[in-house]
């Protein structure tokens, strides 16, 4: 993700101040995340140049099955779905291009509004599952990728210095940044606040998912105590 940004610096920008508009007046609530759609598209649009494995929700065939084409899939045959559909033509225009405002152009189709969302789970785009296999921890993930990428945009720069566009490796079915990659980083100073709290009584008072991550990032809660305190909060 930092180094497809890296590598657009005009996109940076546009995140940047999307992220001081909506971070300064709607602060850390899950409504304010929410409307980051911008910074929702880059992040999509690296998950689908790279998601995690090219083969993705296995599955063991519990019985014979007979499809509708023809194929026959025998008890106990390993089954995984491919990535490849993302990288699919057909599908996305130039698809082997990183686009970070590719998703918002599609929702402004009719009917398409509320989808192409970095949570979304459909079959053009399961970079986190599909229907009842999708990542259930997806909404919170969103919420804290957000919230982190909000802090190192506003408080670095970011540079990328590795000569040629960044290419993706592969290795059996998993992908990987390619390791000679390197960005520059510089601190900047960041145009509004971004501390959401004051103490750690503010953090015991959270019930917001979404409101969670920042708040683990400004007192340096571990991920598990920040957890259960949400749950505890919540009952």
């Amino acid at each position: 993700m930092l180094v497809d940004l890296s590598s657009h610096p005009e996109l940076v920008y546009n995140i940047r101040a999307e992220a001081v508009s909506v971070v300064g007046k709607e602060g850390w609530s899950r409504a304010g995340l929410y409307q980051l759609k911008l910074m929702d598209s880059a992040l999509k649009e690296s998950q689908r140049l790279a998601p995690n494995r090219l083969l993705s929700m296995g599955l063991i065939a519990q019985g014979d099955m007979d499809l509708s084409d023809g194929l026959r899939i025998p008890r106990g045959t390993t089954l995984m779905v491919s990535a490849h559909h993302m990288w699919d033509p057909a599908t996305y225009p130039d698809p082997r291009r990183y686009d970070g405002y590719r998703f918002p152009k599609l929702r402004q189709t009719s009917g398409q509004e509320g989808q192409h969302q970095l949570v979304s789970s459909t079959p053009d785009h399961m970079g986190i599952g599909y229907g009842k296999h999708a990542c259930p921890g997806r909404f919170f993930a969103a919420a804290q990728i957000k919230a982190a990428l909000c802090n190192i945009l506003l408080k670095y720069g970011l540079e990328y210095r590795g000569g040629q566009s960044p290419s993706v490796w592969s290795q059996g079915i998993h992908l990987f940044l390619d390791p000679t990659s390197r960005i520059h980083v510089r601190r900047r100073k960041e145009e509004i606040n971004l501390s959401p709290v004051s103490d750690y009584a503010d953090l015991v008072e959270c019930k917001d998912p979404a409101g969670l991550i920042p708040l683990m990032l400004a007192t340096k809660l571990r991920y598990t105590d920040a957890v259960d305190l949400l749950l505890s909060n919540i009952q």
